[in-house]
């Protein structure tokens, strides 16, 4: 496996540096981080280790404004989604892709299967996502993991994506939107329940 950084300025003025690592796979695996929660933190860490494990390539994608330490705007999302947009198209093409995405990250990861006419080879993972990711679920195939406690994707929004056909939706009671519950080792455990669902996720979107 080989491990390098595309590297490109940024709308924040600080050079962004996408992490990307090549075992000669004809799938790319896209990591699309929170607002304010990066590639680093346990959901996604985790789910780009199984990437690796199941032999995708993986582009961790990097917000400008976040290597910035600046505050973020909704107003900017169009900007942060032509950034990303940027890197993948500095990426060799792949004959599939699986778009791992967390809370305002899905909603970049939707926008930008759709925009970038990718979809027909694209299976998602959306962790925990918002309201404005609904329209994107809705023409994605792939799984949805949200918190029963998560006040930003009510019942109501579960609701709409229940019955979709290509949508895998799995509910983890009590959890936060950090997919965390009441203690450590609790929250722990659910960790464990959620990287088995990565591997289901990774067993069907390989299977295609």
């Amino acid at each position: 496996m080989s491990v390098s950084s595309i590297m490109m300025s940024s709308h924040w003025g600080r050079e962004v540096r996408h992490k990307y690592l090549v075992q000669e796979s004809k799938v790319l695996a896209v990591v699309f981080p929170g607002q304010n929660y990066s590639a680093e933190r346990s959901l996604l860490d985790y789910a780009g280790k199984v990437a690796a494990e199941y032999g995708c390539d993986l582009l961790i994608l990097e917000y400008g404004y976040q290597i910035a330490r600046a505050g973020f705007k909704r107003e900017e999302l169009d900007i942060v989604v032509e950034e990303c947009k940027a890197a993948l198209a500095a990426v060799p093409e792949y004959e599939q892709l699986l778009f791992i995405s967390k809370s305002m990250g899905t909603v970049i990861a939707g926008r930008l299967a759709a925009e970038m006419g990718v979809q027909q080879k694209t299976s998602h993972l959306y962790l925990t996502p918002i309201a404005e990711t609904l329209p994107w679920i809705q023409q994605s195939r792939g799984s949805v993991i949200y918190g029963g406690s998560d006040p930003m994707f009510s019942g109501q929004y579960a609701s709409e994506i229940s019955g979709l056909h290509n949508i895998r939706v799995y509910r983890i009671d009590d959890a936060n939107h950090a997919l965390e519950v009441g203690s450590v080792n609790e929250s722990l455990a659910v960790l464990l329940v959620i990287i088995n669902f990565y591997h289901e996720f990774f067993r069907d979107a390989l299977r295609k």
